[in-house]
C-alpha cells in the first residue's frame, strides 16, 4: 500500500467514526431540530469519505471500511452518558465536536504534513466543508454551554 492510500485511508477511518457517530446520536436524540442537524452532519462525512474512497480505488488500491477503535470508544462512552443525562443532545454535542477537532487535525496533517502533492490537494479540496462543519459543532456547544451557566 502507498503512502497516499495509507493517508487517504486514515482519512477515511476518521470520517467514517465521525459519519456513525452522528446517525447514532440521530437515531438516540428524541429532539427533531439535534437529529435532522445529526443526519445533516453523517451525511456530509458520507459524501466526503465516498470520494476519498473512489481515489483510492483509482489508484488501484482498497479502500478503508471501518472506523477507528477510539472513535468507537468514544461513541459507547458517549452512549453511555448520554442515557444517564436529562439533556443527552448536550452529551452528543460536546463529544460529536471532539470528534469535528479529529477530523479537523487528520485533514490538517494531510494538508499541511504531507509529502505528496495528490494528498495535499485532495485534503484541500475538503477543507472547506471540513471547517464548516467543525465551526458548526463548536458554536452549537459554545451556545449550550452559555444557556446552561
Amino acid at each position: 500500500m502507498s503512502k497516499t492510500t495509507a493517508t487517504l485511508n486514515d482519512l477515511i477511518e476518521v470520517l467514517n467514526d465521525g459519519a456513525t457517530f452522528y446517525r447514532d446520536a440521530a437515531e438516540t436524540v428524541e429532539d427533531g431540530t439535534y437529529e435532522n442537524l445529526f443526519r445533516r452532519m453523517a451525511a456530509c462525512k458520507q459524501e466526503i469519505s465516498t470520494d476519498l474512497k473512489a481515489e483510492v480505488a483509482a489508484r488501484g488500491d482498497s479502500p478503508a471500511s471501518g472506523g477507528t477503535v477510539l472513535g468507537a470508544l468514544r461513541q459507547v462512552y458517549t452512549d453511555v452518558r448520554a442515557g444517564m443525562s436529562e439533556q443527552p443532545e448536550k452529551q452528543f454535542v460536546a463529544q460529536l465536536e471532539e470528534s469535528e477537532d479529529r477530523i479537523l487535525e487528520a485533514f490538517r496533517e494531510a494538508l499541511f504534513e504531507s509529502d505528496r502533492a495528490e494528498v495535499r490537494a485532495i485534503a484541500q479540496k475538503h477543507m472547506p466543508t471540513v471547517n464548516r462543519m467543525h465551526e458548526e459543532m463548536r458554536t452549537l456547544k459554545q451556545h449550550l454551554q452559555a444557556r446552561a451557566s
